[in-house]
């Protein structure tokens, strides 16, 4: 009989993918089950897997009272896995990031099961600083991670993503530049508004455009260009066809896509979420930028509608007209983010 593991991730595509790619990984030599949170993604992403939902709530709040039903909403759900672990005791328990990571890796820890945080952003978030008291060891997608003090506890092992996602070559359509857009799992109503006046704009190149605009947020009547050819689309469940196809990436800067960036290396313009805990995507896209042999570009996120669209555009016309889209890059990846235990 395989030994268990138990990955621990929820709320965003990003945390939730980790975990995936991770339990994917692991399944081989384990029986790999997860817990997750009840957002909308922690139920599409985990559909038919061994998951077990938990309401688990958020301790970053300044209402006192709301912060009190939190702890004690997380203090039964503490107690809930205290049961679930004493009848299936894991191996190992991992936090791949959300609020679920709280209550699962102290109740393992209680009862003395070795637990482990994935760090993915640029800047530590709360949860996993008060995790990161008895995490046995700490993997860091950055190398310099805000609010992280350096101990021997601490591991650069990149981010774990989709295997499938590779490196390849760019495929280059004669005088058609193929732009994918997309502003987390979820979509961004300020990519999405900002691309719908892009396509009303007069570009002097041919653009192919494939936008993820996020669950009902299609929009019926688009404007017809003859420059510009667009698709949109609620989600993307093939990403590493969406990565192969483009030539150029606009999106949010979150940690998995930051990830999944440093692979297929393709010039990128980046728009952080400007409501991003600690302001953590800028720092996120920043250092992207700063380790990338390919382009990154950075664009203000309080720019919104008209003036985002400019802007987007006017990026696009630079990578265009400098053939940067031709610039050979080799894949020189020099570590496996999946191999982190």
């Amino acid at each position: 009989m395989k030994d268990k593991v138990y990955l621990a991730a929820g709320g965003t595509g990003g945390h939730i993918n980790a975990a995936l790619s991770m339990g994917k990984y692991f399944e081989t030599k384990y029986d790999v089950r997860y817990f997750s949170g009840t957002r909308y993604l922690d139920y599409k992403l985990f559909n038919n897997l061994n998951v077990q939902h938990l309401d688990s709530k958020p301790l970053r709040t300044k209402n006192p009272i709301k912060l009190l039903i939190n702890i004690t909403k997380n203090s039964l759900i503490f107690f809930q896995l205290i049961l679930t672990f004493l009848m299936n005791r894991p191996k190992f328990v991992i936090g791949a990031g959300g609020y679920v990571c709280g209550p699962t890796l102290m109740s393992a820890w209680v009862l003395g099961v070795p637990v482990f945080i994935i760090e993915q952003n640029a800047v530590m978030g709360l949860t996993n600083k008060l995790l990161s008291k008895i995490a046995k060891k700490i993997f860091v997608n950055f190398k310099d991670t805000k609010g992280l003090e350096r101990t021997k506890k601490v591991i650069k092992s990149g981010n774990p993503i989709n295997s499938k996602i590779q490196f390849t070559p760019q495929k280059v359509e004669d005088g058609i530049l193929k732009v994918l857009i997309f502003g987390g799992s979820l979509g961004a109503e300020q990519i999405n508004e900002s691309v719908l006046r892009l396509i009303n704009k007069n570009p002097d190149f041919n653009l192919k455009i494939k936008h993820q605009v996020g669950k009902n947020k299609i929009k019926e009547n688009i404007s017809k260009n003859d420059k510009i050819d667009y698709e949109q689309v609620e989600y993307i469940d093939n990403m590493e066809k969406a990565y192969e196809w483009s030539n150029v990436i606009v999106a949010r800067a979150g940690a998995s896509t930051i990830s999944e960036l440093r692979v297929v290396k393709k010039p990128s313009i980046l728009i952080p979420y400007p409501a991003a805990t600690d302001n953590h995507q800028f720092f996120n896209a920043k250092l992207l930028k700063e380790e990338s042999e390919f382009n990154v570009d950075l664009i203000d996120h309080s720019l919104y509608k008209d003036e985002l669209a400019d802007e987007v555009l006017k990026k696009l016309e630079f990578i265009n007209e400098n053939k940067l889209v031709y610039k050979e890059i080799h894949n020189t990846l020099s570590e496996n983010p999946n191999e982190i235990i």
